[in-house]
């Protein structure tokens, strides 16, 4: 069920970091101020990540037994670790090998949207000169380049989130409330396909990015008025860190309480605290950015 429900939330996140990132360089004087702004955003929050990973999760795994590992996510922190793997997680897979996973396994995504920040200004660019060619034209390029380097297989969903805000095909904005509401369960079923097909093979993300892309639109059309709430703005801002910090702290109740309150209770009872740490950890990130920025005289 996790599998089933965190897959379709990494490809809509995937299709939409194409499309904000691909807004935010266009804000920028020149690439290299885009990196370093990417950088002032990504790392921060990574590196505390993989610290949690390797000084909370993997620590505990101690704790657990081990038939409570042999399938689902703990499985990975079992595996042992490298020089490189270290050396990779605290440089976000820059500077060696990130195997994510085998320190905090939600982060496997956080070295896909580094490598596809790294190449933005080429998407902008092949969105702007290209339009939609430029999608039909990565497909087969980016699955011959990953059986080299698997993360050349997300690219092109990156690549349709910036299409959809640089070059956006007419009838993309659905004129009533009712073909949004269409457009939006349309996509939907398409980006939970794999609950109908039972295939989890990394090309079902292709097809899951269409309906992610429709689910968007949709909804952006829609405009919900609890996507504007404080809650929900709250939970935005902070959704990033939360990313890169909740799953050391919800194993935490998972080794401690598993015992009293089973395993989805353990970590269920632990969601207030991750949201705190989610909260602390931002406010932490935001002082440094602004550190950074008044030092550079922003």
């Amino acid at each position: 069920l996790c599998w089933y429900l965190g897959a379709p939330a990494v490809d809509a996140f995937f299709v939409l970091s194409g499309w904000v990132v691909a807004g935010s360089s266009l804000r920028h004087r020149s690439v290299w101020t885009f990196y370093l702004a990417r950088l002032r955003r990504l790392y921060p929050l990574a590196l505390l990540g993989a610290l949690l990973g390797l000084l909370v999760a993997r620590p505990l795994m101690s704790l657990i037994p081990t038939s409570a590992t042999e399938h689902g996510l703990l499985a990975y922190l079992r595996l042992p670790l490298s020089g490189p793997d270290v050396w990779g997680s605290l440089s976000m897979g820059l500077l060696g090998e990130y195997r994510a996973a085998r320190i905090s396994p939600p982060l496997w995504s956080l070295a896909v949207e580094v490598y596809a920040s790294l190449l933005t200004p080429l998407l902008v660019l092949g969105a702007r000169r290209w339009g939609w060619a430029a999608l039909w034209v990565s497909l087969p390029v980016c699955l011959a380049l990953s059986s080299v380097f698997t993360a050349f297989i997300y690219l092109p969903l990156f690549l349709l989130g910036t299409l959809l805000v640089l070059a956006p095909m007419p009838g993309m904005t659905p004129r009533t409330r009712q073909a949004a509401r269409g457009m939006a369960l349309f996509g939907a079923a398409l980006l939970f396909s794999r609950h109908l097909t039972g295939v989890n093979h990394d090309l079902m993300r292709w097809g899951a990015a269409v309906g992610a892309a429709l689910l968007l639109l949709g909804v952006r059309s829609l405009d919900p008025a609890w996507l504007r709430s404080r809650a929900a703005q709250w939970l935005g801002q902070r959704s990033y860190a939360l990313y890169a910090t909740h799953f050391p702290v919800l194993m935490v109740g998972f080794a401690f309480l598993s015992p009293v309150l089973g395993p989805a209770w353990s970590a269920a009872a632990l969601v207030p605290a991750a949201l705190l740490v989610a909260d602390l950890a931002q406010r932490g990130a935001d002082r440094l950015s602004d550190a950074w920025k008044s030092r550079r005289g922003e």
